[in-house]
């Protein structure tokens, strides 16, 4: 997945080569989202699938945040903690930090300093990248070690390798200072077992900030999982030639240590992928040479509290969520499918995180069952994948929210897709939106793999109809018999018009010939879209199976995008009202604007981009504030929304950056404080150059570079837009950085 993050980040450069700045787009988050009598906190912060949680000072105020690494997607949510226990979200923080992913990200304060490093699943699940946080008045981190190896006596060294779904414990495991790494694997002729790896950096050094990694117990607790069922079995640690269930194990295991009951040593929770409770290993023996007693284990913990249970694959996350000094526990499903995060979730619930306050100590938790949904319970989730679009079902002059999803796979069955519908209850300059109901029009009941809902008023009657798009590529016609005040959805038409786009039809309604008639742009799953003209008239809707303009623009985004073209059709970004755009969100995440069209028939080429920390992005554009400027909503794969506001003119493709190769700086945006890192191989002697929009040489020097950050100190700059260009022989890196 790392690759894909990078092949992303050169996309983008390479491709699209345009603004970080998106059009003056920026995350909005002062709509209100009611559920119930609950005003959500974040209603627009994203959703959550599969989110690990570590504690972080993002803003540096001494304060921990939670840092929230989204697998489903590699993203990044960030929870900032006011002092006293409540938290609001961040939706631009991601960009100080590395671009970090694959099956983990945890935070854990490597070198003793008091500041939270990060530990990630290396590049293919080998190795492990650690990087030390060198934050002073930013937030600053920098490469400590690379696919991180282990050491082993008399033997070669290796790759820590986490499996897929597994979650390794990083803990002072043995008491020493230093971190220690445990996690199930497989040495030789054994079986997958638990390896315990010690940080040799106290005993070589006599301080905790070194990475010294060795095999200390290649069978910690002298247990393994089952194979056929749930639970673990005791085993003998034979490391001889395994004959029965060496390859085999789980689909994933979630690994945390902590003394669950006040006598020093280091017990586990863990998950199993077969299994939606966490499980207590309680050990008896030794932190290093430790046994485990299954007989004490608590197969549904806590049992003593309301046992956690969230599907599948529970993993548990020990942090002080409330700042009183104890550590609470953080629960979330771990589990990707085999078929990756693109196409399954494994999470039915949108309330995915329960968090429990200790009501005990560190070393003798009580875990109490706080809250579900503590995170995602504040947000709009509709599961996984969402598809939001503005439209006023009851009449009141007033832009109404409905979202879709993906009818996706669980462990142990299936969810029909389905339309949330949200109804705004607040006034035309202040959008208010309650949660009025789960399942509009009855969708559930035609079992889709995903709902992507269209609505026009296609025969004149003064309410409107919908539209509904699936994921095999078809869409089904619901009339509406109601009247304009109260709907009344009826499915007239299943295989709309037999239009049939393969896979994944994404419809979106604009009169794209200016006829007066609500024309259908298709988007489908290889990242095309197609026209559809409507030949018929305001009372009566005709539209041919085949459409008017096939890969309208001859664009196909799936090889560079990943495809599924969700396309968003306007003429509200100049200030004139006049010009036609194409937005186009994709699957990789960048939503592509293309345009100013001057004709339908000609090719297209991408003008700009909107980068937002999601992927599988739906984006959709209303004019929410009677302002006659169109706000952005864009869904994604975590079944959340995001909000945008346009709060500065920053024409589209202005100013133009084509740039030969991928290059970030950061913090961006910042008030002044400059720093960024390039390739190894990027050593020799280099130029740095930052001009302004005009064009205006404000920086010049020469650089030797090196392997380190380079930083510099540009806080005498205006505020502004900057051009940063860093140049070597015939090769350009440039990046885009705004001083505020």
């Amino acid at each position: 997945m790392k690759q894909l993050l990078t092949l992303g980040l050169l996309i983008l450069a390479v491709l699209s080569g345009r603004s970080q700045f998106n059009l003056g787009f920026d995350h909005y988050s002062d709509m209100k989202v009611v559920h119930e009598s609950d005003t959500l906190r974040f209603p627009w912060a994203g959703g959550l699938n599969n989110p690990q949680f570590s504690s972080l000072d993002v803003d540096l105020d001494g304060a921990k945040d939670i840092y929230a690494y989204e697998r489903d997607g590699e993203v990044t949510r960030l929870f900032i903690n006011d002092g006293f226990g409540a938290f609001d979200v961040d939706m631009n923080g991601y960009k100080k930090l590395p671009p970090v992913g694959g099956n983990f990200v945890l935070m854990r304060d490597y070198d003793g300093d008091g500041k939270q490093d990060i530990f990630a699943s290396g590049y293919n699940n080998y190795g492990i990248d650690i990087y030390r946080n060198v934050s002073d008045t930013s937030l600053l981190f920098e490469m400590a070690s690379e696919r991180t190896k282990y050491a082993r006596q008399g033997a070669s060294s290796l790759y820590f390798y986490i499996p897929g779904n597994d979650l390794p414990s990083i803990d002072d495991i043995d008491g020493d200072g230093d971190l220690d790494i445990l996690f199930q694997g497989q040495l030789e002729f054994t079986p997958y077992v638990l390896l315990y790896i010690e940080n040799r950096s106290q005993e070589l050094f006599n301080h905790s900030d070194s990475l010294k990694f060795k095999l200390a117990n290649p069978c910690w607790g002298k247990v393994r999982e089952y194979i056929s069922q749930t639970g673990w079995t005791f085993y003998d640690c034979d490391t001889g030639y395994v004959t029965t269930g060496r390859g085999e194990r789980h689909g994933g295991t979630t690994l945390t240590t902590l003394d669950l009951n006040g006598d020093g040593l280091k017990d586990v929770i863990t998950g199993d992928s077969y299994n939606e409770h966490l499980i207590s290993l309680i050990n008896i023996g030794e932190n290093v040479d430790a046994v485990i007693d299954l007989t004490a284990s608590d197969t549904t913990f806590p049992s003593y509290n309301t046992p956690a249970q969230v599907p599948t694959l529970p993993a548990a996350f020990i942090e002080d969520v409330d700042l009183d000094g104890v550590n609470d526990m953080l629960v979330a499903p771990n589990q990707l499918t085999a078929f990756a995060s693109f196409y399954l979730d494994t999470s039915i619930s949108s309330l995915v995180d329960w968090y429990y306050h200790n009501a005990g100590t560190n070393t003798n938790p009580q875990f109490e069952l706080s809250k579900e949904g503590f995170f995602s319970g504040e947000m709009i989730d509709v599961g996984a994948r969402s598809f939001p679009v503005t439209v006023d079902l009851n009449g009141d002059g007033l832009l109404d929210l409905v979202v879709g999803n993906e009818g996706y796979t669980i462990y142990g069955g299936t969810a029909a897709a389905s339309l949330t519908y949200y109804k705004n209850v607040g006034t035309a300059e202040e959008p208010v939106f309650q949660l009025e109901q789960k399942d509009l029009a009855g969708i559930t009941q035609l079992e889709l793999g995903f709902a992507h809902p269209a609505f026009a008023d296609l025969d004149d009657d003064g309410d409107f109809d919908l539209l509904v798009g699936d994921d095999q590529g078809r869409m089904h016609y619901y009339k509406n018999k109601g009247v304009s005040s109260i709907y009344d959805f009826h499915l007239n038409e299943p295989m709309f018009a037999n239009i049939d786009v393969d896979l994944s039809a994404h419809p979106y309604f604009f009169d794209l010939n200016q006829d007066d008639l609500e024309d259908l742009i298709i988007g489908d799953y290889y990242g095309q879209f197609h026209y559809y003209e409507n030949a018929g008239t305001g009372t009566e809707h005709d539209f041919s199976q085949n459409p008017t303009i096939e890969k309208m623009g001859d664009v196909q985004t799936f090889h560079a995008y990943g495809g599924e073209a969700t396309p968003y059709v306007t003429r509200k970004l100049d200030s004139l009202g006049a010009s036609l755009y194409i937005m186009i969100g994709s699957a990789k995440g960048p939503i592509l604007v293309y345009g100013p069209i001057t004709s339908i028939y000609d090719d297209l080429e991408v003008s700009d981009s909107i980068n937002v920390d999601a992927t599988f992005t739906a984006p959709f554009g209303a004019d929410l504030y009677g302002d006659f400027r169109h706000e952005l909503l864009i869904g994604q794969r975590t079944g959340g929304v995001m909000a945008m506001r346009r709060t500065a003119e920053i024409g589209v493709g202005t100013p133009s950056l084509r740039s030969s190769l991928p290059f970030e700086v950061y913090p961006n945006p910042s008030n002044g404080e400059l720093s960024f890192s390039l390739p190894k191989k990027f050593d020799r002697h280099a130029t740095l150059n930052i001009t302004d929009v005009s064009g205006t040489l404000v920086w010049n020097e020469s650089l030797q570079v090196g392997d380190g950050i380079i930083s510099r100190d540009l806080h005498h700059l205006s505020d502004g837009v900057y051009l940063i260009t860093v140049r070597q022989a015939d090769e350009v890196r440039q990046a885009r950085w705004v001083k505020q």
